[in-house]
This record gives C-alpha cells, structure tokens and sequence, in this order.
C-alpha cells in the first residue's frame, strides 16, 4: 500500500531570493555565508552586470550577499560579495517545485549559472548556482 507524505512533511530546500532587473532570482541558503549593506571582500560583483544585458541603467546594489569562491581553489575560505538591489527573503520552497531548465533553454541560457526555475506567490523565479557565479 503506497503511504501518502503530509505536504508539510515534504522535502524543503533553503532559497535566498532577491531581485535582478526586472526578474527574481534564489539561491540555495547553503551557499550564502552572509549578508552586509557594504562589500567588504577584496572581489564583488553586481548580480545586474553577471546576470542581465538589459539596456537600463541598474539600481546600484543595496545589499550584499557573502558568498564561498568556487573559483579559487587555494584557499579553502576564500569568499565573494554579491551586490543585489531590493528586498531579499528566505524561503523554505518544495523540493518538487523547484524545476530544471528543459534542454533547449539551457543551450540558450545567458549564464552558466542559470541552473531552472521555480514558481513564488506566483511570480516565475530563476534558480542559481552560486558555484557557477565568478566575479
């Protein structure tokens, strides 16, 4: 007899959402060591400029996000800033509704580290990786 899992009781993944342009972005928890409203990291870069080709000019970063190095293998602390603008939440998201990107978008993606998508308060949100983010 198959056992029906209580919807509270369903995986939950950790998101850090804030916003990029004009869309949504998240995060794995896990990824973000902090937060601070100034960059203090010898390497920071905007999410604008390393997620979004628009034409407008970008709100200048209000908050920033601590994040580990992927790219520097040397040292073993060795962190980044994420400069990102608005409002910044974390949220418990299902497990089961976080999507990946389909084959076709993710030969046209416009970043490495666009990994899928997710749905919040019915607002489309893309999903990143935050080892795949260089400053």
């Amino acid at each position: 007899m198959l056992q029906h899992q209580d919807h509270d009781e369903q995986a939950q993944v950790a998101m850090v959402l804030f916003r990029v342009g004009p869309y949504r972005a998240a995060l794995e928890a896990c990824h973000v060591l902090a937060m601070a409203d100034q960059p203090t990291a010898l390497r920071s870069a905007s999410a604008h400029s390393l997620l979004y080709e628009g034409r407008d000019r970008p709100t200048p970063p209000s908050r920033w996000l601590t994040l580990r190095d992927a790219q520097v293998r040397s040292e073993k602390n060795s962190t980044w800033q994420l400069g990102v603008s608005g409002d910044i939440t974390l949220r418990q998201l299902p497990a089961n509704t976080l999507y990946p990107l389909p084959k076709l978008l993710r030969s046209r993606r416009f970043s490495m580290a666009l990994c899928g998508f997710t749905f919040e308060q019915q607002q489309l949100v893309l999903l990143l990786d935050a080892r795949k983010l260089t400053p």
